[in-house]
Order: structure tokens, then C-alpha cells, then sequence
């Protein structure tokens, strides 16, 4: 019954109550929506976490040991290297690219900077050591007609709560000539955080094909199976 006289028209709560109604059924949609995107993130965090994992351990001059599962394989490491790691491309509905192909390498990089190198602090003047290692690889892909490299960035960064580094970001483009792709490179070369570390430098080397699981550089061993054995890398022979 309306609480107004019928020649005042409507009354405010009449107004009012159907939109409020219809405001609130949007938000019920809303916050189910939320709730169920929520949910299959966590869902998605879980199977990841599920997943066995093997842990390699490489000794010598310099030994460290990383992780990674089952969607990434163990390649013989070529000359020059201690560690091939390999997850291979997966296609989707209408072989369309799902996940891309993705190498990462593990060098040992020499002895950590001493006293006398200039620049300042060690985890600096590993960026000079990163000059000559960039200029190789700019003569590598210089070798790839089109690869049309770019440099995207570089400059210090963290590595779990123990390890610092210098890392370099760029890509390229490889393939035949009418279907060329897009790859993101990254480079770094990486030390425990310490003062006076004596440990040697360790030289990481990633390369990722463009796809919906990696579709930009920062994501680039951020995102998919490589991100588990590049950021859980250690020295030394213990798990971090």
C-alpha cells in the first residue's frame, strides 16, 4: 500500500526499493563472480604446488642446485655448460600456441669481482662482466636474418632472500622467414648477498618462446615452469 496520497505520485521508498533490489541481484553477481575466480586461483596454486619436483644438485668449483617438475626435462648440458633445463611447446585447440618453448642454461661464470675491478660494490661491477657477455649474444643473433634484437632492460635484482645479481632483458625474433616468433632473453649473472662473498659467479641464461602464458618480457621466468628452478636456485648443496 503506497504511503503516499496517489495525487503526490509515487513516494520515495516506492522509487527507491525496486532499483535498491536490482542494485543488490548486481552485486550478488558480482561477488559470486569474485568468489569464484578467487577460488580457481587457489585451485590453480594448489595442483602447481603438487606437483613433484626433482632437485638437482651440480658440484665443483662452483656448485648450487635449483628444482623444477614434471613439465620441464633434464637435457645434457652442451660444452661450456653445467645445466640444461627444457620445457617444449604445447598446443592448443586448433594448434594454436598454448605454451611456448623455454631453455634455461646454467654457466659457471668465473670468480666473483675483487677488490681492484672498478665500479663499487661486487654486484655493480658484475655489470661490466655483463657488457662483454651481451656483446656475444648480440653477435650470436646478428647471425639470424630479421632477428631485429632489442635490448629491453637490465639493472639489479634480487633473487630469493639470499642471492643478488645483474640481469639483463631483450628479445629477438627466430624462425622461417614468414613465420618468425617473438623470444624474450634473459641474462644474469648471480652472487649470494653477501660482503666478501668468495663464491663464484654463477651465469644464468633464459630464453622463452611468446605465448598466452608468457605473452610479455616481465613475465619471462616469472610465469610458467621455469619460474620454479629460476627463482629456486641456490648455492651450495641445500634447498633455500
Amino acid at each position: 500500500m503506497p504511503i503516499a496520497r496517489p495525487e503526490f505520485g509515487p513516494s520515495l521508498v516506492d522509487v527507491v526499493a525496486p532499483r535498491a533490489r536490482r542494485v543488490s541481484r548486481r552485486s550478488w553477481i558480482v561477488a559470486g563472480t569474485l568468489v569464484a575466480l578467487l577460488l580457481a586461483a587457489i585451485a590453480a596454486v594448489l595442483i602447481a604446488r603438487s606437483r613433484p619436483e626433482t632437485q638437482v644438485i651440480i658440484r665443483g668449483p662452483l656448485t648450487f642446485n635449483t628444482r623444477f617438475d614434471d613439465r620441464t626435462q633434464r637435457l645434457p648440458a652442451e660444452p661450456g655448460e653445467l645445466l640444461r633445463l627444457h620445457v617444449s611447446a604445447v598446443q592448443g585447440a586448433g594448434g594454436a600456441l598454448k605454451r611456448g618453448e623455454e631453455t634455461l642454461v646454467f654457466r659457471d661464470g668465473g670468480p666473483p669481482p675483487t677488490r681492484s675491478e672498478p665500479a663499487g660494490a661486487p654486484i655493480a661491477q658484475l655489470s661490466l662482466r655483463m657488457v662483454g657477455i651481451m656483446r656475444k649474444v648480440r653477435a650470436e643473433l646478428a647471425a639470424i636474418p630479421g632477428s631485429d634484437f632489442q635490448l629491453r632492460g637490465e639493472g639489479r635484482v634480487k633473487i630469493g632472500k639470499d642471492n643478488a645479481g645483474w640481469l639483463v632483458r631483450y628479445q629477438y625474433r627466430s624462425g622461417p622467414a614468414n613465420q618468425k616468433r617473438i623470444y624474450y632473453g634473459v641474462r644474469l649473472l648471480l652472487l649470494p648477498d653477501v660482503i666478501g662473498t668468495r663464491e663464484r659467479v654463477l651465469d644464468m641464461s633464459l630464453r622463452t618462446e611468446s605465448s598466452p602464458v608468457v605473452p610479455n618480457i616481465r613475465l619471462a621466468g616469472s610465469n610458467g615452469p621455469m619460474r620454479t628452478p629460476f627463482y629456486g636456485i641456490a648455492f651450495g648443496t641445500e634447498a633455500p
